[in-house]
């Protein structure tokens, strides 16, 4: 039962990720002044589903905070507060106190008990006035003590009889007239839910109301014996009588997360008896007992039950569709919830193992190939097309998997929101974060892998990136910095890109410290790339004082180890009193990618499809020598350098200008639109190839991004374009300050 309760618990805390996704995203929306009435609800339904799921499991700490953000956002629901700056801020502050809150229940690190506090205080603030926080220290409750978070089963042991539930409020009104009726469907509990956070709800509206009281009757007369009893089951059903001050509106809003799946009736009292019962309509839900058989407190020990109670009246079985939302008497029921599309939550381990099948496969597929060119015979034909039905097939599948490891960035990209807002409350800064494409899907793992590198260069966006206020009013800017985080898809590849308004890079610094630390030599000529590429290097900070945001000299270097980890690689454009974009190149997957196997010095490589341009044969009068013997070609009036492949990763000599003539080149171009021309022996064929890591099987390679293993069993290297194209430029740069005019960057 334990083993069963830790799954559901584990369950609960993947649904508040969700739900704490879909929080980020409303408060955001509302803040940039999306004032939707379907956003506010959103923002309300996640709070509430979260509140609700944490009474099921008894984490008070998570409930209490939970409610008085509920209630708030209430207010917000109802029109009575407006979403200001302030307010805006107020929430999202109470956000990631509810967010840290579920880590805590979820056996993270503990909650500071005055921060929940202070941001409990200004919620209620909100509530209890027109909507304008007030100091924390002016209203800080003095009972907001943290509960301890032991989930205690409680024991299942009871009697089949009609129970009265009274929930500790004060003398019961002479006359309650609402009464609510409910009975939860089995698809209720199946996906979770339970009929206790109906009754939270009910109770949180009896407590608006002065002196109100909840009465609390549950039907057991449906109750199998323990043998029988099935935990998704529905056997109870409840009848809960409210004071008049309740409206039937706000009672709906307590069902509306169930209706689907809890059929239940609205009626005064005296009026249940009178409503026709015509099946059709008549809500599924137990006839209030009769005042002889009034049912004992839950209170009151076993014992002394009277000796024979009657049974409330059984629970009539009426088809669903009957009476889904059915109210006697309302005839503007609430309408029933339409169907979304079915999920599964799948270990991702499940899917890395089929992975490593598909990956199997297509390399199993390329050895039969391989195998079949070798023989010659009346059945080649149809063993070829066998292949080719196989390969299709295995790239089906592939697809397939690919499609469930797809995630979008949106997850990672809006956690970014709480790093920038802690940023900006330790820098006394005001900086907004402005999200773009967040919908881009790319590989789960690569989405799992960003959130350090993209949090180590927001907060450095922040801290030297963004000037100060009065630096920004003085050289014309507004007083608030703007942060641009996009991501989208280019040539084959994700491109991230993280993009500022502040002052530049200070390249004269940047220069001046990295002499001072001893990362260049003091007469190195760099160019403005190199200088930027410095803050890249270990142990590099420009800070002057260490806080807890930089100065360390860990961060940056940290970030571009991370990318190259991933296959991909960072660029930096800065232009001094504009700001700095930083670009993240990253593969759409780590798994597997369509190649191009050519022939360079006796061995066969991989160029991804993706990179190449184009090919052709180098016409010789295109070609042009540097004074140090490099060479440039000239394609249709653009200049670039031509890389004799093999000699470049050194398999072989340079070639002459004789061996150039008639060679063999592609094209090749990186994510930011620089090319290269390769030469190369010979273009053998086009096919897919599962990468392999080559660092963590033998180490890095300059030129080299990572390995594969062809059909005949051979190793191939996958080429690093990007990264053999920067080397390239790089060295023509030197070369001749002038040769850059023409050369494609």
């Amino acid at each position: 039962m334990s083993g069963d309760m830790d799954d559901i618990l584990q369950v609960f805390f993947q649904e508040c990720d969700e739900q704490l996704q879909e929080l980020e995203r409303g408060l955001s929306a509302l803040s940039d002044g999306d004032s939707d009435h379907e956003t506010i609800n959103a923002v309300f339904r996640a709070v509430h589903s979260i509140k609700g799921g944490a009474a099921s499991f008894g984490l008070e700490n998570l409930v209490r905070f939970a409610h008085v953000f509920e209630s708030s956002l209430d207010g917000l629901r109802s029109g009575r507060i407006v979403p200001t700056h302030d307010i805006m801020k107020t929430f999202l502050k109470a956000m990631d106190v509810l967010s840290d809150l579920v880590v805590e229940a979820r056996g993270g690190a503990g909650v500071d008990h005055e921060r929940v506090a202070e941001s409990h205080a200004e919620l209620e603030a909100i509530i209890n006035s027109d909507g304008a926080p007030k100091p924390a220290e002016d209203v800080v409750p003095q009972d907001f003590v943290p509960v301890p978070m032991d989930f205690v089963p409680v024991p299942m042991d009871f009697e089949p009889i009609p129970v009265e539930m009274d929930f500790g409020f004060d003398e019961p009104a002479a006359t309650p007239d609402l009464v609510v009726s409910f009975r939860p469907q089995d698809a209720m509990y199946e996906r979770g839910d339970d009929a206790r956070n109906i009754l939270i709800g009910l109770r949180d509206l009896v407590a608006t109301v002065e002196g109100g009281v909840l009465s609390v009757t549950c039907d057991t007369s449906g109750l199998p014996t323990l043998h029988d009893l099935q935990p998704t089951r529905a056997c109870l059903s409840w009848r809960v009588v409210l004071p008049a001050a309740v409206s039937e509106e706000s009672v709906h809003g307590v069902f509306d997360w169930v209706s689907d799946v809890c059929d239940f009736s609205i009626t005064h009292e005296g009026a249940a008896e009178e409503a026709p019962a015509a099946p059709a309509v008549a809500p599924v839900v137990a006839a209030p007992p009769a005042p002889a058989a009034a049912p004992a407190p839950v209170s009151a020990p076993a014992h002394e039950a009277p000796a024979a109670v009657q049974a409330a009246a059984p629970v009539h079985e009426v088809a669903p569709a009957a009476v889904t939302n059915a109210i006697a008497g309302n005839p503007a029921a609430p309408p029933r919830k339409t169907e979304q599309a079915a999920s599964i939550r799948v270990d991702l381990h499940r899917i890395d193992d089929l992975m490593d099948l598909v990956g199997e496969l297509v390399i199993a597929q390329a050895s039969i190939e391989a195998l079949s060119r070798r023989n010659e015979g009346a059945m080649q034909q149809e063993l070829t097309q066998s292949i080719s039905s196989m390969q299709s097939l295995t790239r089906d599948i592939q697809d397939a998997v690919m499609a469930v490891r797809a995630q979008p960035v949106r997850s990672v990209f809006q956690r970014m929101q709480r790093v920038v807002r802690e940023a900006c409350s330790m820098t006394k800064k005001d900086v907004v974060l402005l999200l773009e494409g967040e919908d881009t899907e790319v590989d789960r793992t690569l989405v799992e892998k960003l959130t350090d590198p993209l949090t180590h260069m927001l907060r450095n966006a922040v801290d030297h990136g963004i000037e100060k206020v009065e630096d920004r009013l003085a050289a014309g800017k507004p007083a608030e910095g703007h942060i641009l985080l996009s991501a989208g898809h280019r040539s084959g590849r994700i491109l991230i890109t993280i993009k500022d308004d502040g002052g530049g890079i200070n390249r004269q610094r940047v220069l001046e410290t990295a002499v001072k630390r001893g990362i260049v030599a003091p007469d190195a000529v760099l160019s403005d790339d190199e200088i930027n590429n410095l803050i890249f290097a270990p142990g590099f900070s420009t800070a002057a004082t260490v806080s807890d945001l930089s100065g360390r000299g860990v961060g940056m270097d940290v970030v571009k180890q991370a990318i190259l980890s991933l296959g991909g690689r960072v660029t930096i454009q800065s232009v001094p009193g504009e700001g700095t974009t930083f670009s993240l190149s990253l593969p759409l997957t780590l798994a597997v990618l369509d190649g191009m196997l050519i022939e360079a010095g006796e061995s066969t490589m991989v160029i991804p499809i993706s990179s190449v341009v184009e090919t052709m044969m180098i016409d010789h009068r295109d070609v042009y020598l540097l004074p140090d013997g490099g060479n440039i070609i000239s394609i249709r009036g653009t200049c670039m350098p031509l890389i004799p492949l093999a000699a470049e990763l050194g398999l072989s000599k340079a070639p002459t200008q004789e061996a150039l003539a008639n060679a063999v080149i592609l094209v090749v171009e990186n994510e930011s639109g620089g090319r290269a021309a390769l030469v190369v022996d010979e273009i053998r064929d086009q096919t897919q190839v599962v990468i392999k890591s080559i660092e963590k099987n033998y180490r890095q390679i300059s030129g080299v991004s990572a390995a594969t293993i062809l059909g005949d069993g051979s190793v191939s290297l996958i080429l690093d374009v990007p990264a053999l194209i920067g080397t390239a430029i790089r060295k023509i740069d030197n070369r001749s300050p002038n040769a850059r005019t023409g050369l494609a960057a």
